[in-house]
């Protein structure tokens, strides 16, 4: 799938800082955008880096060279983006789940997905944020 902005697709050929990433994602502590208390949940930490470098590239990448382009979104995005695509534990608190849900909506918007898929994300999204603490 391509994003649709100017990035194309990118060769996971990071590996061997994927690792140290991960380790230090999941000891480091996070509090939620979205929340007075801090919560301790790496999946929380890996979405704010996504999100961040995605940031990043949005509002810096101005150059027109395609591998300039590639480069800049390997640099500002691609580290957090892969460990992102290689989660395989579940969140660990309401607001992990919250968040996670919150981005596969935004995914959504810059990426081909069944039209099922955000309606019932959405809903379980809407159920989660709906719940009291």
């Amino acid at each position: 799938m391509e994003r649709k902005s100017t990035m194309t697709n990118h060769a996971l050929t990071r590996r061997a800082a994927l690792g140290a990433i991960a380790s230090i994602l999941a000891t480091a502590g996070a509090t939620a955008p979205s929340a007075a208390i801090p919560v301790n949940d790496p999946l929380i930490d890996a979405i704010a880096a996504f999100r961040a470098g995605l940031d990043d590239y949005d509002r810096n990448a101005r150059l027109e060279d395609e591998e300039k382009l590639d480069a800049y979104a390997e640099a500002s995005f691609g580290l957090p983006m892969t460990v992102i695509e290689e989660w395989e534990r579940p969140a660990t608190s309401k607001q992990g789940a919250i968040e996670a849900l919150r981005l596969a909506l935004d995914e959504m918007s810059s990426f081909e997905a069944s039209p099922t898929v955000p309606p019932m994300v959405g809903a379980a999204l809407a159920y989660l944020e709906g719940l009291q603490s």
